[in-house]
């Protein structure tokens, strides 16, 4: 590679980098200030987990889309198209004060532009980059989970900077993601190989077992960790931790998300056989869950940090697992696409079932229980996985 070629192929990364930084603080943001919300709009907390639930259930619903319209107009240009929705979305939230139904407009343009921009990242990174898949998916989890975490840890100063209004916080969070179109902008279309969408979009595998399994796994991973990042302040809330000292413990779950989302995907790559990977970080996981149910004054800040640890890294080896076991963009995106599309649906009502649960129970223990029944089921999955074909990828029958 030439030091031409370096460079252009550095500047895709960044690109990709400040891309993925965004297509979680849309989610994320909101649990800092999440009782805020409750009482300032006078709404049910179902009714206020919704503003996580819309964009992941959206996140599932529009993934098939993605490759089409890929097809048609390249997955580039509709990254961009994604990534200025997400914007635009955000910068929504300014309103949001003035009514719920603003909030809730800004989570359905949120919600569809990180599904259009979800199963094309796969496919952008193995176009260009698959002689370098692992450290790209690397960098790729970690901007992902650096975003979220950022969003956790900066939502409540943002909103005590800007005089208390949570609002115009959540909204600031518009300028990173316009940010990061002018740059896609400016690098995509003129650096690296050629700008090209693919020829014609993969049909979903949907006689695949492996598949299946697959996605189920996500659907669980996605429930949990979308529940995680929209409750778990309100949790350590309702047993008697000051709100300043419950977004520390849940900035410490999203810090400690990026060690997770960075070491995890590079041993996938290092093993031949990924399933005790997968049983090791989800058991953490739901002894964890456990733990912040029913002893939550036990050690918060080693739960919390264990917890985004295994969690982060979970949700990172399922984005990879399209990548490493596909032979082609187009696969890639198919995969990934239907483990968005289903497991994003099945998942994506968690978080106000954990509301639910709340509002009936007027207590969270039980909630979280059912939380870590649904990381029961990924150790399950864990253990029924097949072992990995040798490099046909889990489309190749």
């Amino acid at each position: 590679m030439t030091r031409r070629q370096a460079a252009g192929a550095g500047a895709l990364v960044l690109a990709l980098v400040l891309a993925a930084l965004n297509l979680r603080p849309a989610l994320t943001s909101v649990a800092p200030v999440m009782e805020r919300i409750v009482a300032d709009l006078d709404l049910s907390r179902a009714t206020a987990g919704l503003v996580t639930t819309i964009p992941v259930l959206l996140m599932g619903l529009l993934a098939p889309l993605a490759p089409p319209l890929a097809a048609r107009w390249t997955q580039e240009r509709v990254l961009a198209g994604a990534l200025a929705l997400v914007a635009g979305a955000l910068a929504l939230r300014a309103c949001s004060d003035h009514g719920a139904l603003w909030l809730l407009l800004s989570a359905f343009g949120a919600g569809m532009g990180i599904a259009v921009a979800g199963p094309l990242m796969s496919s952008f990174i193995k176009q260009h980059f698959s002689r370098r898949v692992g450290g790209v998916i690397a960098a790729y989890s970690v901007s992902m989970t650096g975003g979220a975490a950022l969003a956790v840890v900066l939502t409540l100063p943002l909103s005590e900077a800007l005089g208390g209004s949570w609002s115009w916080a959540l909204a600031a969070w518009s300028l990173p993601a316009l940010l990061a179109l002018l740059f896609w902008w400016w690098v995509v279309p003129t650096t690296g190989p050629a700008a090209k969408g693919t020829a014609r979009a993969e049909r979903l595998p949907l006689r695949s077992a492996r598949a299946w399994l697959l996605t189920v796994f996500f659907a669980a991973q996605s429930g949990v960790f979308y529940a995680l990042s929209t409750w778990l302040v309100a949790r350590y809330e309702q047993v008697g931790v000051p709100p300043l000292q419950a977004s520390a413990y849940a900035s410490l779950f999203m810090g400690f998300g990026i060690a997770g989302a960075l070491l995890v995907p590079l041993l996938a790559g290092r093993v031949s056989d990924r399933r005790w990977l997968l049983v090791l970080v989800t058991g953490t996981t739901t002894l964890a869950i456990l733990l912040i149910a029913w002893r939550p004054e036990w050690l918060p800040w080693l739960v919390s940090a264990t917890l985004g640890t295994s969690t982060a890294g979970t949700f990172a080896l399922a984005l990879a697992l399209p990548v490493l076991e596909t032979e082609s963009p187009q696969q890639a995106a198919s995969l990934t696409a239907m483990m968005l599309c289903a497991g994003y649906l099945l998942g994506g009502g968690v978080p106000s079932l954990v509301g639910i649960g709340r509002d009936i129970s007027a207590d969270y223990a039980w909630p979280f229980t059912f939380l870590a029944a649904l990381s029961g089921l990924m150790v399950a999955i864990s253990l029924l996985l097949p072992s990995p074909p040798p490099r046909r990828g889990v489309l190749g029958g």
